[in-house]
C-alpha cells in the first residue's frame, strides 16, 4: 500500500511541479539550466522516486567531487548503475572535448529513459547490461557465471568508475567480484568512487537499514528473504574489501547508519594500486 500510495504522490507531483520547473529556470544560471533541462521525464517512476531538489544537489555535488579528484583531461567514465543517467550531465562537462562517458545499468527502462534524454549530448552512451541482481530481477535469481559481468569495455581503458547504490546490494562473493572487474578496467592509477552502507554503533528506525541479520563475516542485511535489498557491512570488512586493490583517498561518511557526512551513504574515493 505505502508503494502504491508513493506512486499515486509522485504521479501528482510531477503534473504540478512542471510550472514550477520552467519558472526556476528563467532565474538560473547557465550551468543549472543545463542541468534542468537535462532531468528526464522517468525520474518519476518506481526505479528512482527522485526530486528535482535532489537531482540539482546531485549534479553539484558530483561537480565538486570530479572538480577536486579528477585530474586528467578528456578522461573515460564508467558509471555503473547509471540508473536514469543522474550523472550524465555532470560527466558530460569532463567527457564533451574528447572523453567518453558511458552508463551502464540492468534496468530496461532506466536505460530507455537515458537514450531518450541524453541523446544529444556529445561522448555519452548507455548500455543496457545483462548482469544480474536479487533485488532489480528477482525473476532471475543471482547470477551464477564468474565470467558474466557484461561490460563494453576493456581492461585498463577507463580513468574513471562511479558506482553509486551499486555495491549496497551486492552479497560479499559478488562484491569482491565487481571490485576485481572496476580494477581491471581501470588505468594505471585511475580513480574509483563507490558507496558502501558501513554499519556502525547505530539503531536505525527505518527497517531497510537496521541491518540486524548477519551474512557473511561482517556482511549484514535487513531482509534475509532477498539480502540485496539493502547490504551493509562493517569498517573492517570493507578495509578487508577494498585495501588489496585500492587506497583510500577520502571517505564521506554516510548518514543513513549514523555518519556524520553529508551524504546518505558512505562515499569512497579510491585510487587504484598498481601491481
Amino acid at each position: 500500500m505505502r508503494r502504491v500510495l508513493k506512486f499515486i504522490f509522485y504521479q501528482v507531483y510531477h503534473c504540478l511541479s512542471f510550472i514550477w520547473l520552467k519558472l526556476d529556470r528563467l532565474a538560473s544560471w547557465g550551468e543549472t539550466r543545463f542541468w534542468i533541462d537535462n532531468v528526464p521525464d522517468a525520474i518519476f517512476t518506481p526505479a528512482t522516486y527522485c526530486s528535482y531538489a535532489g537531482w540539482i544537489h546531485n549534479q553539484g555535488f558530483f561537480s565538486a567531487l570530479l572538480s577536486i579528484y579528477l585530474e586528467k583531461e578528456n578522461p573515460n567514465i564508467l558509471d555503473f548503475g547509471c540508473g536514469m543517467g543522474n550523472l550524465a550531465p555532470v560527466c558530460h562537462y569532463f567527457v564533451r572535448n574528447g572523453g567518453k562517458f558511458l552508463g551502464i545499468d540492468l534496468d530496461t527502462k532506466s536505460i530507455a529513459a537515458c537514450h531518450k534524454t541524453y541523446c544529444r549530448l556529445t561522448n555519452c552512451s548507455f548500455y543496457l547490461t545483462k548482469d544480474k541482481n536479487r533485488f532489480y530481477t528477482p525473476q532471475s535469481g543471482l547470477q551464477k557465471t564468474e565470467q558474466g559481468i557484461d561490460w563494453p569495455v576493456n581492461s585498463q581503458s577507463q580513468d574513471l568508475v562511479i558506482a553509486m547504490s551499486v555495491f549496497t546490494h551486492l552479497q560479499e562473493s559478488e562484491a569482491i567480484r565487481y571490485l576485481q572487474k572496476i580494477h581491471d578496467v581501470l588505468v594505471d592509477d585511475g580513480l574509483a568512487i563507490i558507496s558502501f552502507l558501513v554499519v556502525r554503533d547505530y539503531v536505525n528506525t527505518k527497517a531497510t537499514f537496521n541491518f540486524t541479520h548477519p551474512l557473511t563475516p561482517g556482511w549484514f542485511t535487513s531482509k534475509p528473504a532477498c539480502p540485496e535489498t539493502a547490504i551493509g557491512l562493517s569498517e573492517s570488512a570493507l578495509l578487508k574489501l577494498v585495501t588489496p586493490k585500492f587506497r583510500i583517498l577520502r571517505h564521506l561518511e554516510g548518514r543513513v547508519t549514523g555518519g556524520k557526512g553529508p551524504s546518505l551513504q558512505d562515499i569512497f574515493i579510491l585510487r587504484k594500486m598498481r601491481g
